[in-house]
């Protein structure tokens, strides 16, 4: 049934704003999301980054802090004065947050002939004892003499007591990561300090030795925590390392992590701001480098210690940091992105669909409206005609018209007759009304085919008289009980026959037939056809003839009287019966609607039932 003009104009005017706010909104979300991601990415990143470079700081920090605890001078004014390395040494060592740092301190002579070559501070004494040359530093020897000579060319001023020839107390050291240790040139021969001649062999150098179990245990740890330590514990895996190669971890706040470096970190920085120009282009990377307005740049360019001598960025000591949660932040962010899309379309779907159910509950309302209205048209017409005959012949019996015996039969069988369609009628509502509230309960027992077949057209005998129909009836012989409920089951053959006379003419003809049919394993049913060499359905109207109210535009052409309630109302009295109604049409040449009705259990598998039953006792 096709709504009215109006009203599908005014659906189409709710559908399509609707669909464009829709659209809309989910390129808003999709638009947003993206933005929400980037700017999600970039925090994180820059996050991560200062985390990276403040850790970065603090590791230089504690080194830095030896150089300016100890205040070496690049000429020292009074010779042979390395007790006040030691004085000044025992104070850095007091206050400093991790004593443990250093290992060892030493005096090494440039000169091969000074005896002794080296001197070694004894910090519980507060002084230097004679030392050989220490075999850590023996491949160092050459590189400090070179080093000495550049010393003397760009550091000694003509005049050594020159006040603003005096470096910054934290200038001038070296470092050397294999070992590691600190190292800063001291020239502390008194020929010197009178004004003598300044060589290589005058350069002593302070070696400061650093403990790298204390670098990996408690240094670096306690930095990873400061830095990257979340409410359940460190939120990043931390490691540094040495080399790509396996084995050269030095510190893991994970068992495995770093060994080998992992491809897919969230951020990388040289804790020697060495950046490695075939890896990383710079000293920091971060999975999401910010542009270069927003990053903080400028603190990338850290100032470290000179190195002593040229080593392979593989040496280089390298701070490694992933997302511990999520896997790495891209993949967390990206993973975040497409969770709020998720989400955002789901709910853009959720509302589509409710959209869409809005308006086809909608549409079906108002159709279901209009034949309801139709349904109360065409019942205001059924009971009408009964009830102006059972009036016209009231009156004429009252005025004394009716004056013969012969009329007096024809007058009370017009009334009974009215009065029993009027009966049918009221009976039929009453009946799809209690239907459809779920108030009826059918009493199934076995029943004979033949038996509810004859029933239906005892029933319908004086209306098929009536129409002049002819009907042909075939029953199949020795046919299985069915179960059901005798009156129910009656008043669904009577709807299909009531139907049949309906529209079967100018034919007026009736075919019933009953058969057995037997489908998959177990599938055993009768089957009851009624059809009629009638108008037919069309294949349009075909799927909504099981409606409530249903009634085709060519049935109301025709004014063919009908309520649109027999065959739903046959329909469902199959259906509660584990039954099933079936139709097949062609126009013009009529239509047939089968009743299948499932079969009572065979008597030869009851028999073999009850004996079981008995010898079990």
């Amino acid at each position: 049934m096709k709504l009215p003009f109006r009203a599908r104009t005014i659906s189409t005017a709710v559908v399509i704003p609707s669909a464009i706010i829709v659209a809309a909104l989910a390129v808003i979300e999709y638009r947003w999301s993206t933005s929400v991601s980037e700017t999600t990415a970039v925090r994180l990143a820059d996050s991560l980054q200062m985390s990276m470079m403040n850790l970065q700081k603090d590791f230089f920090r504690y080194f830095s802090d030896i150089g300016l605890a100890l205040r070496v001078d690049p000429v020292e004014d009074q010779p042979a004065d390395a007790l006040r390395y030691a004085r000044r040494f025992a104070e850095w060592k007091a206050t400093a947050k991790y004593p443990k740092l250093v290992s060892n301190v030493y005096l090494l002579k440039s000169s091969l002939a000074a005896r002794p070559p080296a001197l070694r501070l004894n910090s519980p004494a507060k002084n230097f004892d004679p030392e050989a040359w220490p075999a850590r530093f023996e491949p160092l020897r050459a590189q400090l003499r070179a080093a000495s000579v550049d010393f003397l060319r760009t550091r000694v001023p003509a005049n050594p007591r020159d006040s603003a020839a005096i470096e910054e107390p934290s200038s001038g050291w070296r470092f050397d990561p294999e070992i590691p240790a600190l190292l800063h040139p001291v020239i502390i021969d008194s020929a010197v300090a009178k004004g003598g001649p300044v060589g290589p062999d005058s350069v002593d150098w302070i070696a400061i030795e650093l403990n790298r179990q204390e670098i990996q245990s408690r240094i670096l740890s306690d930095l990873a925590r400061s830095y990257f330590q979340g409410t359940d514990g460190l939120d990043y895996l931390v490691a540094v390392i040495s080399r790509n190669t396996p084995g050269h971890v030095i510190y893991s706040s994970d068992p495995g992590f770093g060994d080998p470096e992992p491809p897919d970190a969230d951020g990388v920085i040289d804790l020697f701001g060495r950046g490695q120009e075939h890896t990383l282009g710079r000293p920091v990377h971060v999975f999401h480098m910010p542009p270069a307005q927003k990053g903080p740049d400028a603190a990338v360019k850290i100032s470290w210690f000179p190195f002593l001598r040229e080593t392979e960025h593989s040496l280089d000591w390298r701070l490694v940091v992933r997302h511990r949660r999520g896997g790495a932040l891209g993949a967390f962010v990206a993973e975040m992105r497409r969770r709020d899309l998720a989400i955002g379309f789901g709910v853009l779907l959720v509302l589509a669909v409710n959209m869409a159910m809005l308006i086809v509950t909608s549409h079906r309302a108002q159709r279901l409206a209009q034949m309801q209205m139709d349904f109360v048209t065409a019942v205001s017409h059924e009971l009408r005609t009964p009830l102006t005959v059972i009036i016209s012949g009231a009156d004429n019996l009252c005025k004394g018209l009716v004056g013969t015996t012969q009329q007096m039969v024809q007058y009370g069988s017009l009334i009974g007759n009215q009065a029993r369609q009027l009966f049918g009628l009221v009976e039929q509502i009453l009946l799809f009304a209690a239907t459809r509230q779920g108030r009826l309960r059918y009493v199934l027992q076995p029943l004979q085919v033949h038996e509810v077949i004859d029933a239906s057209l005892a029933s319908t005998s004086r209306l098929i008289e009536t129409e002049h129909f002819t009907v042909e009836c075939e029953i199949d012989e020795d046919l299985p009980e069915i179960a059901g409920d005798a009156t129910a089951l009656s008043q669904c053959l009577q709807n299909l026959i009531t139907n049949a006379l309906k529209y079967g003419k100018p034919e007026r003809w009736i075919g019933i037939r009953a058969g057995f049919f037997e489908g998959s394993p177990g599938a055993r049913e009768i089957q009851i056809s009624v059809s009629d060499r009638g108008r037919g359905v069309s294949p349009e109207d075909l799927p909504h003839i099981f409606e409530p109210f249903y009634r085709s535009a060519s049935v109301r052409v025709a004014q063919i009287h009908g309520t649109g309630l027999g065959l739903p109302l046959s329909r469902s009295i199959a259906e509660a019966m584990e039954g099933r109604l079936t139709v097949s049409s062609s126009p013009g040449r009529g239509s047939t609607f089968t009743l299948h009705m499932p079969c009572e259990p065979e008597p030869t598998q009851v028999a073999r039932r009850e004996p079981a039953a008995v010898s079990g006792d």
